[in-house]
């Protein structure tokens, strides 16, 4: 009886190996999936440098779908007037200006800089006054595009705009961020050097305008 049992499961599995490999396609059927893409509206975006110290909230409300959503406001905090030139660096350990671009297609753009003079509380110009940006990097997160491009080691800030960020035809789609780092509370990358002819002691601030264009320069 033992003898009998093995030969009925051998043949059973040679049966069902048969089975198997005469198996055939019945039939193939093809369905339909889509998506659409827009351009981005600027509405969701996050900072790709949260954490710079000296500023809580860099946040510009610059919307649509090539924007600069983030761009620091930088300090050089309180000092005494010396009797010499002096240099002062900036507080904020990472000051940094972002760039989103959610056009689709990586079209490639230029992001550059003027600055107006820095002007006391008074309305007198702090005359010789030079503020420099040095050693920028570019940061992304999560970002699989090709990187745009700082487009010099060191800038001389000035009325005239500068471009300092650069993204050819082919580079720069999501979000990207110029970074200026340094020590936190002595930032050597951010620099203002003031003459010591015809200083004031008083507080003084200029503004910086980014300007963000469509096209690589």
């Amino acid at each position: 009886m033992n003898k009998m049992m093995l030969t009925t499961i051998a043949i059973g599995v040679f049966a069902i190996n048969t089975n198997t490999a005469m198996a055939s396609q019945i039939s193939e059927v093809t369905n339909h999936t889509d998506v659409t893409l827009t351009a981005g509206s600027g509405k969701d975006v996050y900072p790709v440098v949260p954490d710079d110290t000296h500023d809580d909230d860099s946040g510009t409300g610059d919307m649509g779908s090539l924007t600069i959503p983030y761009a620091s406001n930088i300090t050089f905090g309180e000092h005494e007037i010396k009797q010499a030139d002096a240099n002062y660096y900036a507080l904020n350990q990472k000051p940094h200006v972002q760039v989103n671009d959610t056009r689709g297609g990586a079209k490639g753009w230029s992001l550059g800089v003027a600055i107006t003079p820095f002007v006391g509380a008074n309305g007198k110009e702090l005359v010789g006054a030079q503020m420099s940006l040095s050693n920028g990097k570019v940061v992304t997160k999560n970002n699989k595009s090709a990187m745009p491009k700082i487009t010099q080691d060191s800038f001389k800030l000035n009325r005239a705009y500068q471009v300092v960020m650069t993204a050819k035809e082919g580079e720069g789609a999501g979000a990207f961020a110029a970074v200026f780092e340094g020590k936190n509370g002595n930032n050597e990358n951010v620099k203002l050097h003031v003459p010591r002819a015809g200083v004031e002691a008083q507080s003084y601030s200029a503004e910086l305008t980014w300007v963000l264009t469509d096209a690589p320069s």
